[in-house]
């Protein structure tokens, strides 16, 4: 039988992982590159060759806020947390592989705008999102929160984790009918979110 090793605080764990999202959020922006023109030529050429980095520029600011978001996400339930075990550390290391992963679908979409692309990029913040509220359910299941988390708010901020992905799959249904609508789609998380806010006040207020 395989010994489950508990132990107190998650400062490692949380130095890893913002280790990773400060790598994660530097490799977006190398998928830009000076544009190679004539310097006699620069002022006819240069401002062409800069508006096809359109593309590039949108995934990578998508990309940037939401791996930004899910940094924020992330600290905010590991203050919740007070104690983990080695299943909470490899869920945690699943996460990170999903968020490590994100430069490449990002480059894949600034370069080529398809339903294959987005398809891809769109699956990948979804199983970011799955497995970050993976881990904070596990975490919730073996009593490792705080003694304020109650189940019912365990279940709550499982619920809220899963908006995110369930936007994303749902964007990779409207790229069937419009690739530019999908791409606006994700948009759809803030006013979720803000509801999500609201409706849990509402209900800890009638606690």
């Amino acid at each position: 039988m395989v010994r489950v090793v508990e132990g107190e605080g998650t400062d490692r764990i949380e130095a890893i992982s913002d280790g990773v999202f400060a790598i994660v959020l530097t490799l977006l922006v190398l998928q830009f590159e000076v544009p190679t023109v004539p310097p006699a030529q620069a002022d006819s050429q240069l401002p062409s060759q800069l508006l096809e980095f359109q593309s590039l520029l949108f995934s990578y600011l998508l990309s940037f806020f939401a791996v930004g978001l899910y940094w924020v996400i992330h600290q905010n339930i590991f203050q919740q947390i007070e104690h983990h075990d080695r299943i909470l550390l490899y869920l945690n290391l699943l996460f990170l592989l999903t968020i490590s992963f994100l430069p490449f679908p990002t480059e894949l979409v600034g370069t080529y705008s398809t339903r294959l692309t987005w398809g891809l990029y769109a699956t990948n913040f979804a199983l970011v999102g799955v497995t970050m509220t993976a881990t904070w359910w596990y975490a919730a299941r073996r009593g490792f929160t705080t003694e304020e988390i109650s189940t019912h708010d365990a279940w709550l901020i499982s619920l809220r984790g899963l908006t995110a992905p369930a936007v994303f799959l749902f964007s990779m249904l409207v790229s069937v009918v419009s690739l530019n609508l999908a791409y606006w789609t994700p948009l759809l998380i803030v006013p979720l979110q803000v509801w999500w806010v609201r409706r849990y006040r509402s209900l800890q207020d009638e606690l």
